[in-house]
């Protein structure tokens, strides 16, 4: 997918959530792998994005 482009040259970066979700995607693998593993009763929620 293609990133947003600004609307004139001089406007700065439109903001982009991807590594929020990236990182709390990672966390909830690893939360699931550790409760795989038997070291959690549980698996942990990971915190949501802003």
């Amino acid at each position: 997918m293609a990133e947003k482009k600004p609307l004139n040259s001089f406007a700065g970066k439109r903001p982009v959530a991807k590594r929020q979700r990236r990182l709390r995607r990672e966390k909830e693998i690893a939360a699931i792998q550790r409760w795989a593993a038997g070291k959690t009763d549980e698996i942990e929620a990971a915190p949501k994005a802003k």
